[in-house]
């Protein structure tokens, strides 16, 4: 079969290109983890309050997401299209962040909502254009691949930082979640610029072909064509349920571990947990090229959905058991993560096929709001939910409470990603024919060209 004409990328390139998923999944995971367990249990904050604020700095993120992935495919510099927005978004960042994870005694709920919001923008204006820049690094279906597994090394890389900090931190006499938070910020403070800079220097940005920036963004044609991409709706469809699933149980994972299980330092399960994921995206990357991105995509979800299910046998004293089922479960965080993403670029081929335009950018932003919706349903819905049930964050000990605990962190998230792991096995962009539809988008381009 004719292979499409683009060269390989270097190693030190795509390297380059994931080292800055490192220090942003370094404080994504407390996050979605410890932040609501810390600002409850040490700032007096309520769990349903958090929640509804996380939420509602959810839609604010979702709000701009589109605009920062439509205006990187169209802004043209002698920088290139996606490089400002990554300095302008460090910078938001790490402001964010800063406030956030050092509170002073007494901050109120807007304190934390306000720049809860000021960090989530700053994520957006890094990993949109970043993703959607990775997406167009290569137009081969496995070396894509290739590219989201260096990114997921990465990533998962920072996740184990980010268990292996608090278990270090909290092994000291007095020390506490604050102090934990302190300290991660500290690591993203420094390490964060450096590997921007990196990923600037060192990673191309393919050319893009100009445009008219006066010309208005033509929203309506832009959600009709979406609406036509089957493979791209499908993959979102996975996204926001995969996610919304995900969320939910992650979100309860702390309030589980300590009251259900007894687990008296999470922080080390999850580096456990992470080693497994870090040590399981090679696995992933070799299913994904021997059968097809979407059925190692279920097949991870299938691993998710039983270990979820056994955990609700789980009680008091049972920590060996859950730290192996953590650890298996760990396993398939790389395919939840890393395929999902190389089949959006895939999915964005289609996009150019039907609209004649390189709108990765945009596309990469819709991903990011469907993504964001999930969080929000999930972070959101698990701790109202815990709320409504009567849960206390500060520990729990009445055996109703921890019965609706047990429910809703291991049957709810497994009744949702089954619909997850359906849903992507619909999903028919293979290897195949996004070889024949790469092929037809060279000969366009090439008859353009002459």
């Amino acid at each position: 079969m004719t292979q499409t004409t683009a060269p390989a990328l270097s190693h030190p390139a795509i390297w380059a290109f994931g080292l800055v998923a490192l220090p942003l999944s370094t404080i994504g995971l407390p996050l979605a983890i410890y932040l609501a367990p810390f600002y409850a249990g040490e700032m007096g904050i309520s769990l349903a309050a958090l929640g509804t604020a996380m939420m509602i700095a959810r839609f604010a993120d979702i709000c701009i997401d589109p605009f920062i992935g439509a205006t990187s495919d169209r802004l043209r510099t002698r920088f290139g299209r996606r490089k400002p927005f990554l300095v302008a978004g460090t910078a938001v960042l790490l402001l964010g962040m800063t406030q956030l994870f050092n509170p002073h005694t007494g901050v109120s709920l807007t304190y934390f909502l306000g720049w809860l919001a000021v960090m989530y923008a700053g994520f957006s204006l890094i990993q949109v254009p970043h993703r959607a820049w990775g997406a167009q690094l290569s137009p081969h279906y496995h070396e894509r691949t290739h590219i989201s597994s260096v990114r997921q090394f990465c990533s998962t890389a920072g996740l184990i930082v980010s268990t292996l900090v608090p278990a270090i931190v909290l092994a000291q006499p007095g020390a506490r979640s604050s102090d934990v938070l302190s300290t991660l910020s500290l690591m993203t403070l420094i390490v964060l610029p450096i590997v921007v800079a990196i990923n600037l220097y060192a990673t191309p940005e393919p050319t893009a072909a100009p445009v008219s920036p006066r010309v208005p963004i033509d929203w309506k044609a832009n959600w009709r064509s979406l609406r036509r991409n089957g493979p791209l709706r499908c993959i979102l469809l996975v996204l926001f349920v995969g996610f919304s699933a995900e969320t939910f149980r992650q979100t309860l994972t702390v309030f589980f571990a300590r009251d259900v299980v007894g687990v008296k330092n999470i922080g080390l399960i999850y580096v456990y947990y992470f080693v497994s994921a870090f040590m399981g995206v090679p696995f992933w990357r070799w299913i994904a090229k021997r059968s097809s991105k979407h059925e190692a995509l279920a097949m991870g979800m299938v691993i998710a959905i039983c270990t979820n299910l056994a955990m609700y046998f789980l009680g008091k004293g049972d920590v060996a058991l859950f730290t192996a089922m953590f650890i298996a479960k760990g396993l398939c965080f790389g395919a939840l993560d890393l395929l999902p993403a190389a089949m959006l670029a895939d999915a964005a081929d289609v996009d150019t096929a039907i609209t004649r335009k390189s709108r990765v950018g945009l596309l990469f932003a819709v991903s990011g709001v469907v993504t964001n919706l999930g969080l929000a349903v999930g972070q959101g819905a698990s701790l109202n939910a815990l709320a409504w049930v009567g849960y206390h964050a500060a520990g729990e000990t009445n055996e109703a409470a921890l019965a609706s605990l047990r429910l809703l962190y291991a049957l709810v998230p497994s009744a949702v990603l089954g619909i997850a792991m359906f849903i992507a096995l619909h999903y028919g962009l293979t290897a195949v024919r996004h070889e024949r539809l790469r092929m037809a988008l060279q000969r366009r381009a090439d008859a353009k060209a002459g």
